[in-house]
């Protein structure tokens, strides 16, 4: 699913005036990294990243791509979305939302369902845990895998 262009233009520029106000340099390399996660709403890995980013900055690496994710996580920029106990997967919506995660291909995609914001937690699990957010993330077979099963 593609992001308008429009709305990846408007969140860049809040990512740069963000970063402005954090003190945070903002290299053209970084708003590439950003806009790369924000335009393909695909939540994809810092490897799938580095390989669209490598088209257009040769010269930038793995291991920058890594420590730019980092630092944008730690900052509350983007989040990281740990599906599957694969590679991380990055996700630069930071709406309130939840996963539909594909077993067999990884796709990922957001749902939104207003129902899930008032879930009943366990008392045991609050005493434990302060709870700072939660997720949902549902697992299946998208209609693609499906149809090529069948």
């Amino acid at each position: 699913m593609k992001v308008n262009k429009t709305v990846v233009q408007e969140r860049v520029d809040g990512f740069i005036r963000r970063c402005r106000d954090l003190r945070v340099k903002v290299t053209p390399q970084r708003v590439a990294i950003y806009r790369e996660l924000l335009g393909t709403g695909e939540h994809p890995s810092a490897e799938i990243i580095y390989k669209k980013i490598k088209g257009y900055y040769s010269n930038i690496s793995l291991t920058t791509i890594y420590r730019t994710l980092e630092t944008f996580e730690k900052l509350g920029i983007i989040s990281v979305a740990n599906v599957l106990h694969n590679a991380a997967r990055y996700d630069a919506n930071l709406d309130h939302h939840h996963h539909l995660v594909c077993v067999v291909c990884k796709k990922v995609e957001d749902f939104y369902d207003d129902s899930l914001a008032n879930l009943g937690i366990p008392k045991k699990f609050i005493y434990k845990y302060k709870l700072l957010s939660y997720t949902v993330q549902i697992n299946g077979i998208c209609k693609n895998c499906q149809k090529r099963k069948s």
